[in-house]
């Protein structure tokens, strides 16, 4: 092809592959692209030919298949050309797709023609998928080979370069060797099929059984074969796991190991590298290395000194306590070898005291008793006093096992006696509403700018708040080419839509996304306003963005809420006039309104002749600290400037004073509830017309209309659990005269399977616990979607699809209603909770860790949804979220924000049926040992509740809750109550427990 046709033959493919390869309408219900297994290899061919770096380097070009190797027209093109880009080519395809890599043999080929250079990480990527490459062939010959995994070996060790350069590559890069494995199995053919039997995949593969090959297989031929050093390997792998690699890789490289089977003499020979391997931050590797070790204690060429350094670091690790177990055992078979060591020993022993595992403790307690009362002392008396003296430093800390055997060796101090503390739940909680938490206006156009970054990266809530006050407030103080410095962020936003678009074609675009369909949630809504602020607010966006129900998305219904406030600031921006602050917006941090501020706003719209949004007044009014006497007294003042008779009544209710009885006026009854009726017969006719165009949301409600449901939110939030039947002509739905209290338990769930390939368990059930969240009126939608504290009670969660879009919200949705969260924490838990601990999810997860963080500083006291929340935190199957429900749980109790004996109750009810296993809650209470007196009641009162709770035949790990309340009674003084003492009578039957409970019984 002459140079002057590459530029118009590459446009031409170019076109034509964007055209064939289009989502287009195939038939009815069937979507998918026109283009041929033969079109794309002609155009990929094409494109080896004619494309350039920038065309080769992008996402649309794909290819590079399996069989190309023995395509004749493939080797014929490439040679030809030799395109220069085809190494970077190679290596951004393997590093973008860990599924997807080159394949080896095409990879060898490349280099054998001096296409490409070599590249050790590329080559070693593409090592684990030979061993599929291979097994194919192997599936069509009949017969299939009775031990696969030694022909594939025979036929590898027939490749020096693969053995002695790039397989060894494997222990150096981070590769998926671990996950890929081979299949051999004759390929299922009806001619072939002479059986009475129908032809399935099960009767075939009791016919042709199926061979699973690994990686771990083929090593081990190589290896008894000779073609692979078994020395080289053994350190080879202990070197791998001294990298930062996947854990799934480290795993392997663990079981390669293993699997070779190292004998004592050359574990001995490696001993520096298996005790490096204790430095590892994974349990996994740590475990591992004194695994290995653990044998060659007693042997005469086992070096100490560097386990014993290595162990310092060990002792105070959280997550190593069967191995720390281990190793303290081990130490004392190191003094009777070597009594020089018993110095160093102990003062590890001594570290050991401080681990938070009551196990750990009483393994050291044990090791240093028996160094210091030696018959034939192993310490001088001055490396005895130095360890008796810094035991008595950790004395706070020890477990009540552990101070037990340690007795003898501890000094009373002089004021031994118990630290009186209580810990008593806040009875009621004022928000702080000063200077130090004053939240400051946004100064000018460059922070504006600065948060607008902020805003679309982070999607932040307090951000976000000050973001849209800064809009409103500089909005005529934008400069002339404020489009051009927003326009880095909106490609930031829309990175699909406008990447590598120029001005033109991003209005285009622009003017075509509108977000009515897919999931979309506050982010959409943010991106919508950022788009009319960009086109200069020539037409409304934010109202267009859909928020309704559709399938695989189900949009929390308090967005809708956010959407109109929204539209309400888009609105005045559109105007042009001089605009005014929202009313919602928080005044105090985190995310409270002052009373003051919030009248002070409401008599400058009056001054404007301005009309209030209703969405906007409704969450102010959820924000507003009124129990803040000293800001609402000022704010009642204000109240008589107030022209607006219906809003003066109802501020003046809200604000009263807490020592005020004043009852609610009644309200006029409302036709919502049949309005919402006829809105859904229409909305189902709407439905069944074909011809119909995604509607938008509903118009906002008139204040007017509006005020009957901000009497309702203002009562709500004002008293979260009281009666309130001055409500009842409203409407009969949760939330609004009677507060949502749904039940909650847990439900037994199974699913049986058959195996019929498994002769030994041809069946299989499994058994789980399920949460259910019982709520009395499903399906029943509030009339109004101002009623902020019926949205959720309503809802029926038939699928995950709730969950899934409340994900990127969840923050958002937190700081709406501070004053009353008990409706939106319900619904947390039975979308983020409902499924056993071990089987939440990430979305789940990332819920409950967004929850927990709400949680942590001051606020009121927990009520039961959010205790029950907690509850599912404490004993979470992720280790991040049980460690942020123990900081939740430390700072709750120093700022009384807990409800011991409902807490207790909640982890009762789920660790009885064994919704999650008892571990993880002994866990994070050892942590709480020793912090200060209150932390050791509270605990304490918690654990008087929860020991009842728990079944009379007692779970795993019971012990260790024992042993935690024999330490904290021994800590505050406190008389064990006769439910405790009749439980433990019970569980003292237990061989395992009569020792633990025997103490407490007779207390």
């Amino acid at each position: 092809m002459p140079k002057t046709d590459v530029i118009p033959v590459r446009r031409q493919t170019t076109k034509l592959k964007k055209e064939l390869e289009a989502i287009v309408q195939l038939k009815p219900n069937t979507w998918g692209s026109r283009i041929t297994r033969n079109q794309s290899v002609m155009l990929f061919l094409s494109g080896l030919r004619t494309y350039s770096r920038k065309e080769a380097l992008t996402n649309n070009f794909t290819g590079w298949w399996p069989e190309l190797t023995n395509d004749t027209h493939f080797w014929q093109v490439l040679e030809h050309t030799r395109p220069d880009w085809v190494f970077d080519w190679l290596q951004r395809w393997s590093t973008s797709n860990q599924w997807y890599k080159p394949s080896y043999r095409l990879l060898r080929q490349l280099e054998d023609r001096q296409i490409i250079p070599y590249d050790a990480r590329l080559f070693s990527t593409s090592v684990p998928g030979l061993i599929g490459d291979m097994c194919k062939p192997l599936c069509e010959t009949e017969p299939v080979p009775a031990q696969a995994e030694k022909v594939l070996a025979q036929q590898l060790s027939t490749d020096p370069v693969l053995l002695t350069r790039d397989l060894p590559l494997v222990f150096d890069f981070d590769s998926s060797i671990d996950s890929h494995s081979g299949s051999v199995q004759l390929t299922m053919d009806k001619k072939k099929w002479n059986w009475k039997e129908p032809l399935t995949w099960q009767t075939w593969s009791e016919k042709h059984p199926r061979q699973l090959i690994t990686w771990l297989d083929i090593i081990r031929e190589l290896v008894q074969s000779g073609h692979l050093d078994r020395a080289d390997l053994l350190t080879r792998s202990l070197l791998a796991l001294r990298r930062d690699f996947r854990r799934p890789l480290l795993t392997w490289f663990k079981n390669l190991f293993e699997a070779l089977q190292p004998t004592v003499s050359e574990r001995l020979s490696r001993q520096n590298e298996l005790v490096e391997l204790l430095a590892h931050p994974l349990p996994l590797v740590v475990n591992f290395a004194l695994d290995q070790l653990k044998s060659l204690w007693t042997e005469p060429d086992f070096d100490a000194a560097p386990l014993l350094l290595y162990a310092e670091g060990l002792m105070p690790r959280q997550d190593l306590k069967t191995t720390l177990r281990t190793l303290l055992g081990a130490f004392e078979k190191l003094v009777k070898r070597q009594p020089t060591l018993a110095p160093t020993i102990a003062r590890l022993a001594c570290l050991a005291l401080t681990n938070a595992d009551a196990g750990v403790q009483e393994r050291a307690a044990k090791l240093l008793a028996g160094l210091l009362g030696a018959k034939k002392p192993v310490l001088d008396a001055a490396e005895a006093e130095e360890t008796t003296a810094t035991i008595g430093l950790y004395t706070d800390l020890l477990s009540a096992a552990a101070r037990t055997t340690l007795s003898s060796f501890l000094v009373a101090a002089p004021d031994s006696a118990p630290t009186a503390a209580t810990y008593l739940p806040l009875p009621e909680f004022v928000p702080e509403l000063s200077a130090a938490t004053a939240i400051t206006p946004v100064a000018d156009w460059h922070e504006l700018l600065f948060l607008t970054g902020q805003v679309v990266q982070h999607n932040e809530p307090a951000a976000t708040e000050r973001w849209l006050d800064g809009l409103l407030r500089l909005r005529g103080q934008y400069p002339a080419d404020y489009a051009q410095q927003l326009r880095p962020y909106l490609l930031q936003a829309l990175p699909w839509n406008l990447k590598g678009k120029t001005e033109e074609e991003t209005a285009t675009l622009l003017r075509e996304v509108s977000f009515s369909t897919g999931r979309n949630g506050r982010r959409e809504l943010l991106s919508a306003l950022l788009i009319s602020w960009y086109q200069g607010f020539t037409e409304a966006r934010v109202r267009r963005v859909g928020l309704h129900d559709q399938q695989y998305s189900n949009p929390d219904p308090l967005l809708r809420v956010e959407q109109q406030r929204l539209a309400s600031v888009e609105e005045q921006l559109r105007a042009g006039a001089a605009t005014l602050p929202l009313l919602s917006t928080p005044s105090h941090a985190p995310h409270w309104v002052a009373p003051s501020v919030l009248v002070e706003k409401l008599l400058a719209y009056e001054a404007a002749d301005r009309t209030p949004d209703a969405a906007d007044l409704a969450l102010a009014l959820a924000r507003t600290a009124f129990r803040n006497e000293q800001d609402a007294a000022p704010a009642r003042a204000l109240l008589p400037q107030v022209r607006h008779a219906e809003l003066r009544a109802l501020l003046s209710w809200f604000l009263a004073p807490a020592v005020v009885v004043q009852p609610m006026p009644p309200l006029p009854p409302v036709s919502g509830e049949a309005v919402s009726v006829v809105k859904a017969v229409v909305k189902k006719f709407g439905q069944l017309n074909p011809f119909r165009q995604a509607s938008s949301d509903l118009p906002p409600t008139p204040l007017a209309e509006a005020l009957p449901w901000l009497w309702a939110v203002a009562g709500r939030t004002r008293h979260p659990a009281a009666e309130l039947p001055e409500l009842l002509p409203l409407t009969s739905c949760p939330g609004v005269a009677a507060p949502w209290q749904p039940q909650w338990e847990f439900v037994q769930k199974s699913n049986t399977y058959k195996q019929t390939w498994n002769k030994d368990q041809p069946e299989v059930t499994v058994v789980w616990q399920e949460l259910n969240v019982i709520t009395k009126h499903p399906d029943k939608r509030p009339p109004s979607p101002l009623l902020l504290y019926s949205q959720h009670a309503g809802l029926r969660l038939t699928n995950q699809y709730y969950l899934w879009s409340i994900v990127p919200d969840v923050a958002f949705l937190l700081t709406l209603m501070p004053n009353n969260p008990a409706p939106l924490h319900w619904h947390l838990l039975r979308t983020a909770c409902a499924y056993r601990t071990n089987n939440q999810g990430g979305e789940g997860r990332g819920v409950v860790e967004a929850f927990l963080h709400s949680l942590l500083g001051a606020g009121s006291a927990f009520d039961e949804s959010t205790t029950v929340l907690l509850a599912m935190g404490l004993v979470h199957n992720a280790p991040m979220c049980r460690a942020l429900a123990l900081e939740v749980l430390l700072s709750a109790i120093a700022t009384a924000r807990l409800q011991l004996a409902a807490l207790g109750e909640a982890l009762g009810k789920t660790l009885a049926v064994e919704f999650a296993p008892l571990q993880r809650l002994t866990d994070l209470l050892a942590q709480t040992r020793a912090i200060d007196p209150l932390t050791d009641d509270a605990v304490r009162q918690l654990l008087d509740v929860l020991l009842p709770a728990l079944p009379a035949v007692p779970l795993r790990n019971t012990r260790k809750l024992i042993e935690t309340y024999a330490d904290l009674r021994g800590r505050t003084g406190q008389p064990v109550p006769p439910a405790v003492q009749s439980r433990l009578r019970e569980w003292s039957t237990s061989a395992t427990l009569k020792k633990a409970a025997a103490s407490l019984v007779s207390a």
